[in-house]
């Protein structure tokens, strides 16, 4: 099933051809009889074939029409399958799944990771209950706080961190040799596990500001945080930092100290519409 030659370097192709890693995968998901999963760039159905079996009702998200020839061929006349050939940032998920309960598994495409992570979480109203992803082991220790089998990351915080744990707990379950795709990615990966959390940490009414002021915190990463801020709004830090250290980089910051610069943020913006 695996063909190095199939892989388009544009897409990020990376085929999964490990049998050991697609059965810890599919043990990481536990049982799918009957559960909705959403496979985002299923490929040549390496992880599909399994995903079909366990009596899941799957839906597949493909953006290369030469997998979606394949794909229709080898699973188009399964009842639980459906296909769709489009790009899963242009999918409107609310639309498919509407108020049903779902999950993610998928080895996306690297480059993509980012984006794909915001629209399932910051983008889409009926969110995932988990997220299974293959992801490059470099941004899974990004992301999770935890390695796997324990111990914590002292990496700095990122955006993409920051913004997965506002709506999501993460665990880094395993990695992942690049001697497990067709062709070998020039990274090694991991698989992570997202479970939206009940409620976000952040209110819905906050969540447009708290976003903002992370991104102005993190524009000049390597400068202290009171430039940062003052450089992208053009207010006295101190207005909007309160009791927090402004010498401090924003990749030091916990979710409650971006809450609370947010808080004032929004505060100033309402204050400055209603003169």
């Amino acid at each position: 099933m695996s063909k190095p030659r199939f892989a388009k370097k544009s897409l990020g192709q990376n085929f999964l051809t490990s049998t050991e890693v697609r059965e810890q995968i599919l043990n990481a998901a536990g049982e799918l009889q009957g559960k909705n999963i959403l496979e985002i760039g299923p490929g040549l159905g390496f992880l599909t074939t399994k995903l079909l079996k366990s009596g899941a009702t799957l839906t597949a998200v493909e953006v290369d029409e030469r997998a979606v020839e394949i794909l229709a061929k080898d699973f188009g006349q399964k009842k639980n399958f459906t296909l769709l050939h489009q790009s899963i940032l242009h999918t409107d998920l609310d639309e498919i799944f509407e108020h049903k309960k779902y999950s993610v598994i998928a080895n996306i495409p690297y480059h993509l990771t980012a984006p794909i992570v915001k629209k399932l979480f910051a983008e889409t109203k009926n969110r995932p209950e988990k997220c299974i992803l293959m992801v490059q082991k470099e941004v899974a220790e990004k992301v999770c706080r935890t390695r796997p089998g324990g111990g914590k990351v002292t990496k700095p915080r990122t955006i993409l961190q920051i913004a997965v744990e506002v709506f999501a707990t993460a665990e880094n379950l395993f990695a992942v040799p690049r001697t497990c795709f067709e062709p070998a990615p020039k990274v090694d990966s991991a698989v992570i596990r997202l479970t939206t959390r009940k409620a976000p940490l952040v209110k819905p009414e906050l969540e447009r500001d708290f976003f903002t002021v992370v991104q102005a915190g993190f524009a000049e990463r390597r400068k202290m945080l009171k430039n940062s801020l003052e450089r992208f709004f053009g207010l006295p830090a101190e207005k909007l930092l309160g009791n927090i250290d402004g010498n401090r980089r924003a990749e030091t910051l916990e979710i409650e100290e971006w809450i609370e610069i947010a808080k004032k943020f929004q505060k100033i913006s309402s204050d400055q519409k209603a003169r």
